[in-house]
């Protein structure tokens, strides 16, 4: 007993393709000629879907189609079984599985026949290129979507711990001669006049755009994961505000920089360099600089998403080329 699909409505009603899964077990679905299936459909894609048999029943698998299949009206998101009376929606195209009885003392080749577009099949070795690319595409998909969301994650964290700790206090030198006087304001005011520290909050400065990209990037991937796999805006919106914030990062450690050398070519009075009274303060002042967790989850999460959004665009150009 076999089982047939017979095309009930759209460019091709009326034709009738057979399924056989002891001789083939996967049947490619889509405009191309290269198909077992050809749908002269203008909604559907040159690969649309595949039918194969899981050792138990025929399923549908859609392959990354811009219109996308359904199975009984509903959109197919993973493999989906169908069974004799179910139809499959491919654009236009409405077919419905059905199962194929021989009449007694009928010959065998008057149990189906093929559509007048579609050509018998050449049984030959299954073929799954189609398939396992799709599944290539289907996996590097959702890696990259884990990928963003830890980066996401990443921004996030980052945007509310601080980035660095800065220490400041005198040197050995200094502290021994006022040292007395110092415990004794101490006492007073319940803090070490000796010793000075103040954490960097990440909200204070560049965290906040840190956490507006992971709040734009958590709703692209929310978005992204109900849309096609085609789909390139995702992996743009991921790209172009890191870049951005990247950009605005690097532009001002350059005017740090640029404002550092301006500096050290200063001159006060009676031509002193001021980097020279800097530095002969530096003797008496010991400073020191503790970069922490915000600062690396920050780093880390742009690393991330931008990671995420080029390998994003590399899926959606593979998901286009199928």
């Amino acid at each position: 007993m076999k089982t047939r699909l017979i095309a009930q409505a759209g460019p091709g009603a009326g034709q009738i393709y057979t399924l056989d899964a002891q001789r083939q077990p996967q049947f490619s679905m889509g405009r191309s000629a290269e198909c077992d299936i050809v749908v002269r459909d203008r909604r559907a894609s040159r690969h649309h879907c595949d039918i194969r048999w899981n050792g138990r029943q025929w399923e549908v698998v859609d392959r990354g189609s811009t219109n996308g299949t359904r199975v009984n009206g509903v959109a197919v998101r993973q493999p989906v079984a169908i069974r004799p009376g179910d139809t499959i929606g491919v654009g236009e195209t409405t077919l419905v599985l059905q199962q194929e009885t021989v009449p007694p003392g009928a010959p065998p080749a008057a149990a189906a026949r093929p559509g007048p577009l579609q050509p018998v099949p050449v049984y030959a070795a299954p073929r799954e290129a189609g398939g396992s690319a799709s599944a290539r595409v289907e996996v590097a998909f959702w890696i990259v979507q884990g990928l963003v969301a830890v980066a996401v994650v990443s921004l996030a964290a980052g945007s509310f711990l601080p980035w660095f700790r800065v220490t400041g206090s005198l040197s050995g030198d200094m502290e021994s001669l006022i040292r007395g006087l110092s415990d004794i304001v101490s006492s007073f005011i319940g803090e070490d006049l000796l010793s000075v520290t103040q954490e960097v909050s990440a909200l204070s400065g560049y965290g906040v755009l840190a956490l507006g990209l992971a709040v734009l990037g958590a709703v692209m991937l929310i978005i992204d994961i109900f849309l096609r796999r085609r789909w390139i805006v995702a992996a743009l919106v991921y790209i172009l505000p890191t870049v951005a914030v990247c950009a605005v990062m690097v532009a001002d450690l350059k005017s740090l920089y640029d404002l550092y050398e301006q500096v050290q070519s200063m001159s006060l009075l009676f031509g002193v360099q001021l980097v020279d009274v800097v530095e002969a303060f530096g003797k008496f002042i010991e400073v020191e600089v503790t970069l922490l967790p915000g600062l690396y989850l920050t780093g880390v999460g742009l690393g991330l998403l931008l990671t995420g959004g080029i390998a994003r665009l590399v899926v959606a150009l593979m998901a286009r080329g199928r």
